[in-house]
């Protein structure tokens, strides 16, 4: 009788072990979430599942990288991004550009205190439209390195695109240029040699982004770094949204097997560049990079192109991308034009487009018709119907598979980098965006992105409604699953 009694006892502890755990994690979601939604998926999964639940949000729903990130700021001197959002430090656009529009004004000012980065001026930005071009580019200036090169990427392929910028980075090392390289660690892993391996046998510096491993670290095994930067002597450098991978370059026969865009920049945007690459690096490495040689002062070109940039990632208090796009979709007043291989906005994003067209807005969107991952496509045209319905129109654009990421508003502004229009850009990724206030550059690519819409086919309900019966019932599975893809 004693040993059953005990047992019950045990048991009766572990229920109310069970119970106290439960409660006390519910407040933490109850403290810590800021969307409702997410609040109570969590609430519901701790109290169905019991421990389990527990367990799972402990591993996945506590922000720990966001907790690392305070204190890698901290170690840098720089204050913790949480908080009141403040004015940056710096000029604003009206000081730039006395005669912009208020509504333009009233964005700077917005995007200004979400990114918490000031508005540069004296800027030039130069497209490379596709990976021959923006690979070549990049060599000959990692061979006009004199002092650093730093290069963070997604996929980076050993392969004859990735060759070339290797070749040009071991050269410069053997000059005596400090180069760092950092790679995803999922990344790295695409094709059959990582290209961390060579790269340290070559000697230079490298280090993989979120490796994972059998520890705490596992947790966030699913949040990788989706930027692209080079940065040369902190003067010159590239971002946007290419890998470095053949799959850029010209199939044999002399067609595009994926196309693609990358810029070229100059002037002050390349020293914010730089400081989002030392916050990387010291998160990665646990290293600092000596600002002195790294961080050089950068004088503004006469006449360029007024920029900021926008690094996000979920270390973030704020979805700083999400917002800045609902921001310039609240400006728009003519003409928008989005291009984006992955398109499966949540409903904020969603509700700007839809609000846009309704106020007369020409709305864009272009869309590969063959993606490289067709359950995206699917889920994409899942979600096309409401923005139709609204006015807003959906192209498709042949093979090749288009990776571009641009967004152009009433030729006035314009955003490109690294982040599709999905949730996992958006909440999951580390990402790197750059905005544009310059008529001359938004006009440029508005051009560029015309004939894109010149070659596409538009999208209509009807041609939703002959959709086999089989992809449009995936879709809408895919669909409800788009905020964790």
């Amino acid at each position: 009788m004693e040993i059953f009694a005990l047992e019950w006892l045990d048991l009766i502890f572990v229920a109310l072990g069970g119970l106290v755990a439960q409660v006390l994690t519910t407040v933490h979601i109850l403290y810590t979430k800021d969307e409702v939604r997410s609040a109570i998926a969590w609430v519901a999964v701790v109290w169905l599942t019991s421990f389990f639940g527990v367990l799972v949000y402990a591993l996945f729903g506590i922000s720990r990288i966001r907790r690392r990130a305070v204190a890698v700021r901290q170690r840098r001197g720089l204050a913790p991004r949480e908080g009141p959002l403040a004015d940056p430090e710096g000029q604003h656009l009206d000081e730039i550009t006395p005669d912009a529009p208020h509504r333009w004004l009233a964005h700077d000012r917005l995007a200004g205190r979400v990114a918490g980065t000031e508005l540069t001026s004296g800027n030039t930005i130069t497209p490379y439209e596709g990976g021959r071009a923006a690979y070549e580019a990049m060599a000959a200036a990692i061979n006009k390195a004199e002092h650093t090169a730093a290069l963070t990427t997604y996929i980076f392929q050993a392969d004859q695109a990735g060759r070339k910028i290797i070749s040009a980075l071991v050269r410069a090392k053997e000059r005596g240029v400090d180069v760092k390289v950092l790679v995803d660690a999922v990344g790295n892993m695409y094709g059959l040699k990582p290209v961390s391996s060579l790269l340290r046998r070559h000697g230079i510096d490298v280090v993989t982004f979120n490796p994972a491993r059998l520890s705490w670290r596992l947790a966030f095994f699913n949040l990788r770094t989706h930027r692209k930067l080079l940065i040369i002597d902190g003067t010159h450098g590239f971002a946007g949204g290419m890998n470095i991978r053949k799959h850029h370059l010209e199939g044999p026969e002399g067609k595009k097997q994926v196309r693609d865009t990358h810029f070229g920049l100059r002037g002050p945007i390349v020293t914010q560049m730089t400081e989002a690459f030392a916050d990387d690096w010291l998160y990665s490495s646990k290293r600092q990079l000596d600002q002195a040689l790294w961080l050089p002062k950068v004088t503004p070109i006469k006449g360029g192109v007024a920029a900021r940039s926008v690094p996000d990632g979920p270390d973030e208090p704020q979805q700083k991308t999400a917002m800045i796009i609902e921001s310039a979709l609240a400006s728009a007043r003519e003409r928008v034009q989005i291009i984006t291989p992955y398109f499966l906005p949540e409903q904020a994003l969603l509700a700007a487009l839809k609000q846009a067209a309704l106020r007369g807005v020409v709305i864009d969107i272009l869309l590969p018709l063959k993606s490289n991952l067709p359950m995206f496509s699917m889920a994409a045209m899942a979600g096309a119907k409401q923005l139709i319905e609204a006015g807003c129109q959906v192209f498709l654009s042949p093979p090749p598979f288009d990776h571009s990421k641009l967004m152009i508003v009433d030729n006035d502004w314009a955003l490109f980098g690294s982040s599709n229009w999905d949730a996992r850009s958006l909440k999951l990724n580390f990402e790197f965006n750059i905005e544009c206030y310059d008529q001359q550059f938004a006009a440029q690519m508005s051009e560029w992105m015309q004939a894109r819409y010149a070659a596409a086919s538009p999208v209509s309900l009807d041609d939703l409604k002959k959709r086999r019966s089989s992809h449009r019932v995936l879709g809408r599975i895919m669909w409800l699953a788009s905020p964790y893809l």
